[in-house]
């Protein structure tokens, strides 16, 4: 048999941590440095949002059910990808993820400062990104692929005997860079997979603003169903950035020394979550977020919530614009390795967070499987008893890293 069309199976597992970690006692804000923008990383950052709307609108189907997932972590499972990608393969991946117009290299360069400069932004944040490459000692994978990830990516690459114990390493790699909210991602290593590539991104900060736990209680939270249910009820009085705009009201509420912050959209009455996320787009993103640059004083509830949840993301991708990278026939990954025809099998999405009084918790893991063949004004307030959706951002470069949607906050999915 030709071996153009021998069936070898590859596995890039790519996974973005981003947690919270938050004390009671707040450090005085240090100063620091804005984030410089050129003007291929400011479209790179915009286009990555672009596709967070769009991955966050094809994630909501209107099931009652809590979710997250980590735009940034696809973003950057797929510009990582996009080393192995030729032909329309590449170019469906570029128009997936609003690059046309930008070379792989010009794609690392950018995706490794904005790397560089989240882990930088701010002094009160630990924030760690960690990639890996683990290869079957048997299988061949082209030097400039291996080179691409290491340089940009600081790739770590591992050659293993794909068995339990390698099982067992993957895992434990993966656990570890999320700080054990995603123990595993493998559950088995099958004969014909071949690479698991992974990329974690850890984040340990606190709110600037902390809820004092004694104010904590239960209130009544209506889910989109009519449901009524009690949920543990955050809230405080304090100044943030507030908008009113048509159909919702948004807050945003910041972490460490305002270079983090979480953004939550509370749709009108009659409004639900899904339907507010179906209509956000950049324009109306870059609007909001130069409206909430103004400080309001007001009264503030949100709940605690915490869930966790996962999805295969092939048929998103693929209504995306990536089809053709799922066709067996027609995919060409042969930047990876020349001699066996390549598609992806198999993207999964992991995410998981955890909201109290103190910050955020959450990660993120990304599994990329690859093989052969005018409004009325109301007294300012916040109150989240009824769903909304939630975005967790940097404020320089405006890159989101998470973006939800809470349906009931009691529901751990």
């Amino acid at each position: 048999m030709n071996i153009m069309y021998t069936k070898y199976f590859l596995a890039l597992l790519l996974g973005t941590l981003f947690t919270v970690g938050c004390t009671k006692d707040t450090a005085p804000s240090p100063e620091v440095k804005k984030i410089a923008m050129n003007d291929k990383s400011l479209k790179l950052v915009q286009s990555s949002n672009a596709f967070s709307f769009s991955l966050l609108n094809k994630s909501l189907d209107g099931t009652i059910e809590n979710r997250m997932v980590s735009p940034l972590s696809v973003s950057m499972a797929l510009s990582m990808t996009l080393n192995g990608a030729s032909g329309t393969t590449l170019t469906a991946i570029q128009k997936t993820l609003g690059l046309e117009g930008l070379t792989k290299d010009e794609i690392n360069t950018i995706s490794h400062d904005l790397a560089m400069a989240l882990q930088k932004a701010d002094p009160n944040v630990v924030m760690n990104i960690a990639n890996s490459i683990w290869i079957r000692k048997s299988f061949t994978v082209l030097d400039p692929f291996i080179t691409a990830n290491q340089t940009y990516y600081d790739a770590q690459v591992s050659k293993l005997d794909f068995n339990t114990a390698a099982l067992s390493t993957i895992n434990k790699w993966v656990s570890d860079k999320t700080n054990g909210k995603i123990p595993t991602i493998l559950s088995s290593i099958s004969d014909n997979e071949i690479m698991f590539l992974i990329n974690a991104i850890y984040f340990n900060g606190k709110w600037k603003y902390q809820f004092e736990t004694s104010k904590t209680a239960n209130e009544k939270f209506i889910c989109t169903d009519q449901k009524i249910v009690l949920v543990p009820m955050m809230k405080m009085e304090s100044s943030f950035g507030y908008a009113v705009q048509p159909g919702f009201k948004a807050l945003k509420m910041p972490y460490g020394a305002d270079k983090f912050q979480m953004i939550l959209l509370l749709p009108e009455e009659g409004t639900s979550p899904d339907k507010l996320a179906a209509n956000l787009n950049s324009e109306k993103w870059a609007t909001l977020n130069a409206a909430l640059q103004t400080k309001t004083k007001l009264p503030v509830w949100i709940p605690k919530w915490k869930f966790s949840w996962d999805i295969t993301l092939n048929g998103i991708l693929s209504s995306l614009g990536m089809e053709v990278a799922f066709d067996p026939n027609k995919a060409n990954f042969s930047g990876i390795n020349a001699e066996n025809q390549l598609y992806i099998t198999k993207v999964i999405h992991k995410t998981y967070i955890d909201v109290t009084e103190s910050g955020t918790e959450a990660a993120a893991v990304t599994s990329v499987g690859i093989g052969t063949t005018s409004m009325p004004v109301d007294p300012p307030s916040f109150y989240a008893i009824r769903p909304f959706l939630f975005f967790i951002t940097e404020e320089d470069t405006g890159a989101i890293l998470f973006a939800g949607k809470v349906e009931n906050p009691l529901l751990t999915n």
